[in-house]
């Protein structure tokens, strides 16, 4: 076979004879263009690893011809030298996006369990508890969330759209995911509700205007427990499957990702925190019922937040190691941009060294620069209806429409794609024009992540390749973007949880010294009574 791979421009690579057989393969993830260019930038760290997975179901003849490339020398080196500088490879961001055990230098994980306090009712005072560590990045468009999973070194990960409505008794056919929280009405949430397209739109906006919503307080509680079931937790039979009845009593150390502007170096703003106080020590009972109809309950209580601004938690997985200390890296101005759902945030930190220290000092900013991909959703739902008179979407249907690109009409699946394409084409623009700015600052480091930079991958990679150099940005995974912060998050809350578990410590050292002490003076006491008795 003829070398397939020639050597065309400093920063492009030209398949040859065999092109069509790898266009076949790539185009899905939007590596090649159709001239069989291929940009080094476009290089993700996943497309390594799903290279040598997806041809395993690809022809013999096929299965050969991409091997023999994927193995070329001068196309790992390509991949090498694009993404090894960035994310570091000790970073938490660089670890999960490699797939590797999530173990520090002494070969320990991430901290799981914290000792914490709840808030008794009956008793009216705090009783000591041992809480489960997880972190909620509390988006506008969905909740994203990551804890530990139980016995192995991973995180699990669960996206849920904030999608809501109550449920109908089903009475044949396949089940949904059905909840009940606190003896409420039964409801499905995410993409079970999306799927009966009479979703509501939970509320958008600030932690004020989300968490007073009952709706809203047992989308979460129930979010929480379904994280619960992907990390593993619950009564489990010798194969690992979920038992039915009573799974006991969850205690919930909840990292929880605000809006930047509800966040200052102090900690949540007086506003966020009154919010929150709506789901503090509340104790939840949540009923769920899976599709095969097996019923479950969990008794939930998120008894410590930690709060931080969402988009810093992206940073933090990208800047700390699992042991949390810094990387070593000459970047000293790193930008995130991160567009959500429903905002559109940057980040932007100082990283200044200081002499005769290892930590350098952190300067951090944040703010919201515009709205997030519901500006290109709501769109998406008024051109629908402009075609489809009688057809109305929520916010939610809409952000929906928006990835899968796929409505329902008189009963049918029927695909948008050109709809939607046309849309994103003319108001992508707007946040076009807020990026500009920040790629013609070229004292800066950028980091696009959040679903937004998922949709629009070719339209940024597009516009940043006109202004930056490859080391310059980064694009985070499609897989792992739309969790980058609550992963942060997690890193950020090690912290907290270390100082929980150092005071307990300290806490029972005091007491094993007193308790040594009263041993010894009772034991003293009982010599000089014998020694007087003789």
């Amino acid at each position: 076979m003829a070398r397939a791979i020639t050597e065309n421009t400093e920063n492009t690579l030209f398949y040859g004879d065999n092109f069509d057989i790898l266009r076949e393969y790539f185009i899905d993830e939007c590596v090649l263009g159709p001239w069989g260019i291929l940009k080094r930038e476009l290089y993700e760290m996943l497309m390594a690893r799903m290279t040598l997975t997806k041809v395993s179901c690809m022809p013999a003849r096929k299965r050969e011809i991409i091997k023999k490339v994927v193995q070329e020398e001068y196309f790992m080196a390509t991949f090498v030298e694009v993404q090894t500088q960035h994310p570091h490879p000790d970073s938490l961001l660089a670890k999960v996006v490699s797939g590797t055990p999530l173990l520090n230098n002494k070969d320990q994980g991430l901290i799981a369990e914290v000792p914490s306090q709840r808030w008794n009712r009956e008793t009216f005072s705090w009783s000591p508890v041992i809480a489960k560590m997880a972190c909620i990045d509390n988006g506008n468009e969905a909740l994203k969330g990551v804890m530990p999973i139980a016995n192995a070194p991973y995180l699990a990960r669960l996206r849920v759209p904030t999608a809501y409505t109550p449920a109908k008794k089903l009475r044949g056919g396949d089940g949904r995911i059905t909840w009940r929280v606190n003896g409420s009405e039964d409801f499905w949430m995410g993409d079970d509700a999306l799927e009966t397209k009479k979703a509501e739109s939970l509320p958008v906006g600030f932690s004020p205007e989300r968490f007073p919503d009952h709706r809203f307080q047992r989308f979460i509680a129930a979010f929480q427990v379904e994280l619960l079931v992907r990390a593993g937790h619950g009564k489990r039979d010798a194969s690992g499957k979920l038992m039915e009845g009573g799974q006991g009593e969850f205690n919930i150390f909840l990292s929880i990702g605000l809006p930047p502007e509800e966040v200052d170096r102090n900690g949540a703003t007086p506003e966020a925190r009154e919010a929150l106080k709506y789901i503090f020590n509340k104790p939840f009972e949540v009923v769920r019922v899976d599709e095969q109809g097996q019923e479950t309950t969990w008794h939930l209580c998120f008894v410590e937040f930690v709060p931080y601004g969402q988009t810093f938690g992206s940073f933090c997985a990208w800047y700390y190691t699992l042991e949390g200390t810094p990387i070593a890296t000459n970047i000293d101005r790193h930008i995130t941009l991160d567009i959500g759902g429903g905002q559109f945030h940057i980040c932007e930190v100082e990283i200044v060294p200081r002499s005769g220290e290892s930590r350098p000092k952190l300067r951090m900013s944040a703010e919201q620069i515009g709205e997030g991909t519901i500006l290109i959703a709501r769109g998406v739902s008024e051109a629908i209806r402009q075609q489809y008179r009688t057809i109305q979407l929520s916010d939610a249907e809409a952000q929906h429409v928006l990835l899968n690109r796929m409505i329902s009409v008189g009963g049918r699946r029927q695909p948008v794609n050109d709809i939607v394409s046309q849309v994103i084409a003319s108001r992508a623009d707007n946040l076009n024009s807020l990026i500009v700015k920040y790629l013609q600052y070229g004292q800066s480091f950028l980091m696009f992540t959040g679903g937004g930079s998922v949709l629009l991958h070719d339209t940024l990679l597009h516009l940043v390749n006109t202004h930056r150099k490859a080391d310059s940005f980064y694009f985070v995974p499609p897989e792992i973007a739309p969790f980058l912060n609550a992963i942060g998050g997690l890193v950020l809350a090690q912290a907290s949880a270390q100082r929980a578990i150092s005071r307990r410590e300290a806490q029972q050292a005091i007491l094993r010294r007193e308790a040594q002490q009263a041993i010894s003076h009772h034991d003293t006491q009982q010599a000089a009574a014998a020694a007087g008795e003789r």
